[in-house]
């Protein structure tokens, strides 16, 4: 049974093209010049407002100054819940106003406001994130100034949670206000349908219009093309106050994500003669079906690869700017999303916009969190609103105000009734209004499982968390493999960012690189199915509200953590949940923005290494075209091998469909790799490949030998080769010192590096145990012959651990390390597994190569197959203020390490460098190299004080968790493995 959501689309856009934005004018009113006048910039405010503060008569020119929209508390004012502050700013009406219906535009006001104009009262608004009116007609005069008067309390009981979400009070105006002329009669409701055929192709447009009066009017509507050619025009007299003109189209274009076609549609409403009004929007054509267990967009099955957003700035808190709503868009679009979900509240006019412009489908969701669930201790007694009467009209009023607002955008295609709340009364009534009032789209509810088998609620299954199989059960509903047979299964929250292990996080910050194996996995696996609508990366942007230091009030009514909610450390005052988003606060790309763009690729090549080839023959390589909507033959698939390059001939792939890449005949060999690129619209990279062709060759050191020199000292036997020296402690059984042409490179080693997960302070949050703290020799053997030193070592850690080892050395700095650890506890989960070494402090740079998960990323990131960074250099970081360097170069953390520390050594340095070849510490004269064959993992960073390189053979992340893929790799009776380091 097919659920048709037929659907047309007006869009109050503010630009013409992706490649050129431009102000476009939403409404024209017969002699007015700026008929919407933006009131935003410098406004004044009060913590401790005077009696009768709405009166003419206050003199608030003293206030302090705040910007509009934008955080109190981010600003300095440590406001409080459930304490009425207030705001005031004087304003000009124009001239040319007269005679108008004069209003004010409240785009959210957080979270519950009362407003009056020039002392007189006009109206109350509860919820901050939607867009509301005030008629002030009555108490302003054309060509002289007005005093809008705003007092706002943030409620501890909002149904939002947006305080409680953040870690601190979000009150205040988050944003645009905006003065606005109207005609006496004008337009209460506004919006569009549309009915495409049965062949998707014609379609049959509906306009749905309410008057503000009852009279007589006429309509003039118009449909623009892209190209700016009038495709219909017709005039209609208005039957009533409200009523529907329905206008065929011929084969418009479709919108889709892929093909974000948008028209104009200009509506005039003339009366008696005179044309009053204009309206100018963008439109999109097209038509949502839900069919069974599979969501169709204009026909044709889509999948939804996405991820959840908030609204964050990095300096004004839970708001953004048009500015900051574009970037996320266009970075959306990078990285291969085709979705976002807006969690946990509606967005802004201008993110809508986008997407529509763009081309992103979303989510959009009403600002219902935590009810009755997840709230924390403070929040949670007055937070279960799900079944209350008293908090119906909250529900409601808000939601309707949602759809309202946003029903004619294309890009949404889901309406959600909130997030992760209790199920109760409230939820029915506002599926119950939603239905009533928009069947174009389906709705969504989180945590479907409590809602009873008696009720419909929700058209779309959403369930938070699967693990990377696709395998759930939440509240009594199940999925296995990502999908449900009656339904579309969207997992709107899945594949979390790396957030709440917070000790792994500290440590390691190649646990982000790490993580780009699960979204690949989970989203190669949900993409062959046909039930699973597909996922929400949690999240898009870190959640860190960076809080004025000297702001009053830390940890008594703002930046309280509950242990039982969230885990995280921080130090204060940069608060929130934690560093969840692919990008940070300043739009940062962060490890997982590379490993999204891959693991999405709708050009999806799943062989990393090509064994099937000829030298001189033509190279066929599998593919699978995992667009909805469009042709490979739509792309541009450029191709470079060596000096040879081209582009291949047009490639007929139908969306959905696997097919063959035929590159021209070459001189296939393993020493070079074939570069493929494939590009949409001519220049958007969509995705890149370097593959190699045939086995790699891999270089291991040999020992040769030749002459060493050795000299015991007491209980040190001193080597030394060519252009080296180091000692042996007879007594330790560990060398030390070792010196390459007078630079220290290593203090001392081997030691067994062996870490299992330890305390679980809450899930995710896990304390790593070193079972390898205090080290015993029993047994020291020393031999040399024909200029091979070897050297045998037996011994116990803590009493417990058996660790052996032999190492081999020549003249020309080839060591060769062969170890084993052994009495271990069996079917422990390790973290790390190898052996580490006290390093010297003269190295100034890191290089490596290494068998990276993608074959493809940019230049210094955390994933780079090869690279070379400085030891030394880190760009300075100032709190509140934008860095002016990538992310991988961070060597503070004003999230997890506070304001003050600064980390030894920047994030690509610390980061794990996972299937090395090679990875290589440099002084300015001489170096240390470990040497592998691709399956070893090395890290360098200053541990307690001390120079650390720790070279791994098993590893993994064990409190990632929330779903995601790690190897548990457990512990046997033994763990052996092989270190080659080359001292040059």
């Amino acid at each position: 049974m097919q659920t048709k959501l037929s659907f047309f689309i007006i869009i109050s856009t503010l630009f013409l093209g992706c490649s050129q934005l431009a102000e476009f004018k939403r409404i024209e009113i017969e002699g007015v010049q700026n008929p919407v006048i933006l009131l935003n910039g410098t406004w004044k405010f009060t913590m401790d407002p005077p009696e009768e503060f709405w009166k003419e008569s206050i003199d608030f020119q003293n206030w302090a100054d705040i910007r509009v929209p934008g955080e109190c508390q981010m600003q300095g004012f440590a406001i409080k819940h459930d304490t009425p502050y207030v705001y005031k700013t004087e304003f000009q009406i124009p001239d040319d106003y007269n005679g108008k219906q004069i209003g004010l535009n409240f785009h959210g006001v957080y979270s519950y406001a009362r407003v009056w104009v020039n002392g007189h009262f006009i109206r109350e608004h509860y919820g901050g994130f939607t867009k509301w009116t005030c008629d002030i007609s009555d108490f302003v005069e054309a060509g002289e100034s007005a005093v809008l008067t705003v007092e706002f309390t943030d409620l501890t009981d909002d149904i939002s949670y947006g305080s409680g979400y953040a870690k601190h009070q979000i009150g205040g105006i988050l944003r645009d206000v905006e003065l606005t002329a109207l005609p006496k009669q004008n337009f209460k409701k506004l919006y569009f349908e549309s009915d495409l055929d049965d062949n998707y192709e014609h379609a049959v447009l509906r306009v749905f219009y309410e008057l503000e009066e009852y009279s007589t009017s006429e309509l003039k509507i118009q449909l623009i093309s892209a190209e700016n050619k009038v495709i219909k025009s017709v005039k209609k007299q208005t039957d009533g106050q409200a009523g529907v003109i329905e206008i065929p189209v011929e084969n418009p274009k479709k919108w889709d994500a892929e093909h974000p076609n948008l028209y104009t549609v200009v509506v005039s409403l003339i009366h008696d003669g005179k044309e009053i009004l204009k309206t100018v929007d963008k439109i999109g054509f097209r038509e949502v079906v839900v069919d069974g267990n599979r969501l169709l967009v204009n026909g044709i099955p889509v999948k939804l690869r996405g991820a959840c957003r908030h609204d964050i700035h990095p300096e004004l808190g839970r708001m953004t700017t048009s500015e900051y709503d574009l970037k996320d868009v266009v970075l959306a679009k990078e990285c291969n999303m085709n979705f976002i979900r807006t969690s946990h509240y509606p967005p802004s006019e201008h993110f809508l916009r986008y997407c529509d412009e763009y081309g992103i489908y979303v989510e959009d969701e009403t600002a219902v969190c935590f009810v009755g669930s997840h709230r924390t201790e403070a929040y949670r007694e007055s937070g279960a609103s799900e079944s209350d009467p008293d908090f119906t009209a909250r529900y409601l009023s808000q939601l309707e105000e949602m759809v309202e607002n946003h029903r004619n955008h294309p890009s949404i295609l889901i309406w959600s009734i909130g997030n992760e709340n209790h199920f109760g009364s409230n939820f029915v009534e506002s599926y119950n209004w939603v239905k009533e009032n928009d069947l174009t789209r389906p709705v969504i509810y989180s945590y479907p499982g409590q809602v009873p088998d008696s009720l419909e609620i929700y058209d779309i299954v959403s369930m938070h968390y699967p693990d990377w199989r696709g395998n759930l059960n939440q509240y009594g509903v199940a999925t296995v493999g990502f999908e449900s047979a009656e339904k579309p299964m969207l997992f709107d929250e899945w594949a979390h960012v790396a957030c709440y292990n917070n000790f792994e996080l500290k440590e390691d910050p190649n646990v982000r690189n790490f993580w780009g194996q699960s979204l690949d996995s989970m989203w190669t696996n949900l993409f062959e199915t046909e039930g699973g609508l597909g996922g929400a990366i949690w999240c898009m942007i870190d959640e860190t509200f960076m809080l004025p230091d000297d702001l009053d009030g830390f940890n008594e009514w703002w930046g309280i953590l509950d242990k039982n909610i969230i885990p995280a450390t921080y130090e204060g005052p940069c608060v929130g949940y934690g560093e969840w988003g692919i990008i940070d606060t300043w739009r940062r790309k962060k490890p997982e923005f590379w490993a999204t763009k891959k693991a999405y690729s709708p050009t999806k090549i799943y062989s990393k290494q090509i064994n099937d080839f000829e030298p001189g023959k033509e190279l066929k390589i599998p593919v699978h075209n995992r667009f909805d909507h469009t042709n490979f033959s739509e792309l541009k698939i450029k191709w470079k091998y060596g000096a040879q390059s081209g582009v291949l001939a047009e490639t007929n792939i139908e969306p959905h469909h696997k097919g063959i890449l035929v590159f021209p005949a070459n001189s296939w060999n393993p020493e070079e790799k074939l570069n493929i690129q494939f590009f949409q619209n001519d220049t958007f990279l969509v995705d890149e490949y370097n593959l190699q062709i045939g086995e790699k060759t891999v270089k291991l050191p040999t020992l040769k030998h030749g002459n060493l020199s050795i000299v015991d000292s007491g209980e040190l036997k001193l080597i030394t080769g060519k252009n080296y020296t180091l000692e042996v402690n007879t007594k330790s059984g560990l060398f030390q010192n070792v010196k390459v042409d007078g630079d220290l490179l290593l203090k001392s080693g081997p030691h067994l590096n062996l870490r299992i997960p330890g305390e679980s302070v809450q899930y995710s949050t896990i304390k790593m145990d070193d079972l390898a703290k205090s080290w015993e020799c029993e047994k020291f053997s020393f031999s040399e012959e024909d200029g091979v030193a070897t050297i045998t070592v037996k011994g116990k850690y803590d009493n417990s651990i058996d660790f052996s080892y032999r190492v081999k050395m020549d003249e020309s700095g080839v060591l060769v390390i062969n170890y084993s650890a052994g009495n271990l506890e069996k079917d422990r989960n390790i973290q790390e597994a190898g052996i580490k070494f006290m390093a010297g402090n003269e190295f100034n740079n890191l290089a490596w190569q290494m068998n990276s998960y993608f074959t493809a990323y940019p230049e210094a990131s955390m994933g780079s197959p090869e690279g070379e960074v400085s030891l030394l250099e880190k760009p300075p970081m100032i709190y509140r203020q934008m860095p002016q360097h990538s992310w991988e170069m961070d060597s503070k953390g004003f999230y997890y390490f506070g304001l003050e520390n600064e980390l030894p050594y920047t994030n690509i340095v610390r980061g794990l460098k996972e299937n090395c070849f090679s990875y290589t510490l440099k002084t300015n004269t001489s170096a240390l190299t470990v040497l592998s064959n691709g399956t070893q993992a090395c890290r360098f960073d200053k541990i307690e004080g001390e120079n650390t390189l720790i070279v791994n053979d098993l590893w993994d992340y064990n409190s990632l968790m929330w779903g995601n893929y790690y190897k548990q790799v457990k512990s046997g009776s033994a763990i052996e493995g092989q270190v080659n380091l080359v001292f040059e």
